[in-house]
């Protein structure tokens, strides 16, 4: 057997080992995360942040992430906002090779869906955000039917290793009403279509609250992007009953590939479980 044909079986064997359309990962793929982490508030008697906030950290080491989007990072406090947030403050304690992205003053800018990047790889050149509202620019406008604030936040990276720019678009929709979600979507959509038609690398990530096969999702997937797919629940009612689709979704423009399986952290750490979510994780590669 000469080298060439040897070197064709091998190449072969490697793509094998991936599904259709994810290609084999390279040292600057990127891992990205999101995160239901769910919010803490006084007297909370279910999910209490004390008992689970180490499960947290264990869950986060092992996510081994380099973009960690998180959604419900929130610290209750009455009022539009606190500044205090307990769970950032104890993931960057415990994780300071993280900078927190799509954040700031919470009176000025929603502090609780921060989008954590690796420092030494990324840098934040650009954020923002935006209301599933009739006014979507003022900040903790209600939603379309005036229930509590929803929101997307979004930053802009640079790749260090590679000095290519990026977006990721955190969303986080209200989960009671259908017509709220499609237009919170239909918002999603306005807002990203321009971004994604200039061919910059887009990824939109979060809870929608709605399945793959729901409106929801055929609206994101319109802008145009293509969704990744986890391989069953992500919300798992903190009892780890996995009754429903995923709700928890990650999506990436054309110019970007998927180079792993998405991956469900389903597990719990001293018997409790980080949050009432998987964390949903896949590798991903900006291609030139």
């Amino acid at each position: 057997m000469n080298k060439v044909v040897q070197i064709a079986i091998l190449i072969t064997m490697a793509l094998m080992n991936y599904p259709s359309g994810i290609v084999a990962s390279q040292s600057d793929d990127i891992r990205i995360s999101t995160f239901n982490i769910h919010y803490v508030s006084a007297g909370q008697k279910k999910l209490d942040w004390n008992k689970r906030k180490q499960a947290v950290v264990e869950a986060i080491r092992e996510l081994d992430a380099d973009i960690i989007a998180f959604q419900e990072m929130e610290t209750f406090a009455g009022g539009s906002f606190n500044q205090e947030n307990k769970q950032l403050d104890w993931v960057l304690k415990h994780f300071p090779e993280y900078e927190a992205g799509a954040y700031g003053d919470a009176a000025v800018y929603p502090n609780t869906q921060p989008i954590l990047y690796r420092s030494n790889r990324f840098e934040e050149t650009d954020k923002g955000f935006f209301f599933f509202s009739d006014t979507p620019d003022i900040i903790y406008s209600r939603t379309f039917n005036g229930s509590w604030p929803a929101f997307c936040s979004w930053t802009k990276l640079t790749d260090r290793t590679t000095n290519q720019d990026f977006y990721i678009y955190n969303v986080h929709f209200e989960y009671k009403s259908m017509s709220n979600r499609g237009k919170s979507a239909a918002l999603v959509k306005e807002r990203l279509s321009p971004v994604v038609s200039q061919n910059h690398p887009v990824i939109l990530v979060g809870d929608i609250n709605a399945p793959s096969f729901s409106p929801t999702a055929r609206k994101l997937k319109s802008i145009p992007l293509s969704l990744v797919k986890p391989d069953g629940a992500t919300f798992h009612f903190n009892r780890g009953i996995n009754l429903l689709p995923a709700i928890d979704h990650i999506f990436v423009s054309e110019n970007i590939s998927i180079s792993s399986k998405v991956e469900r952290l389903k597990k719990k750490y001293n018997n409790v479980w980080p949050t009432d979510h998987y964390p949903v994780t896949v590798g991903v590669r900006l291609l030139p």
